[in-house]
């Protein structure tokens, strides 16, 4: 079947135009304009958008795409996130304080990240196969730290203050270790 028969829903982001991968992002930022999760993603996928253009385009877009994203989405909302990532459809940020997701970075469609969130390479590496793939409808709670080259199931679910360092199964839940209440020192 070509391409261009499959219905909107299964083509991959890179198919679609940046009108109707943006009207998916705000559907799934709960409508509302307002949302800076959905200003987050709408400028990365603007970023996205004029890689594939040309000239004077591409010359200008690039121009806005570097303020906005240097200006605002990392130093207003405190999110570093590359075009030179891969991010699939509808991908909530639900919370968008101190997310940190790298270069050559994938998460794949409808998953969702919440704030204080670390995606990273093990080891300074710099190297494009050296940072963490996410599948599909993942959820990565609060304070969850992804380090190296490890891979995330689909419908996985990192639990909050979560540091994964080793590949998660499919549908797998991840917990960090539960609280200790420590009696107080005696005087």
């Amino acid at each position: 079947m070509p391409a261009d028969a499959r219905p909107a829903d299964t083509r991959a982001a890179g198919e679609l135009g940046l009108r109707e991968i943006l009207r998916e992002d705000y559907h799934r930022h709960y409508r509302a304009l307002t949302h800076p999760g959905l200003h987050v993603i709408a400028v990365y996928r603007f970023g996205q958008w004029r890689r594939s253009r040309g000239g004077p385009v591409r010359a200008a877009a690039t121009v806005l795409y570097k303020m906005l994203n240097n200006l605002v989405i990392r130093n207003v909302y405190g999110v570093e996130l590359p075009d030179t990532a891969r991010l699939g459809r509808r991908v909530l940020i639900g919370h968008h304080q101190a997310i940190l997701i790298p270069p050559h970075c994938e998460i794949g469609d409808d998953c969702t990240v919440r704030h204080n969130l670390t995606i990273g390479y093990a080891g300074g590496s710099a190297a494009p196969e050296d940072v963490p793939r996410i599948g599909a409808r993942v959820e990565l709670g609060p304070a969850v730290h992804l380090i190296g080259r490890i891979t995330i199931g689909d419908d996985a679910k990192i639990g909050p203050g979560s540091i994964v360092m080793t590949d998660v199964p499919p549908g797998a839940t991840v917990f960090a270790a539960p609280a200790r209440v420590m009696r107080p020192a005696s005087p």
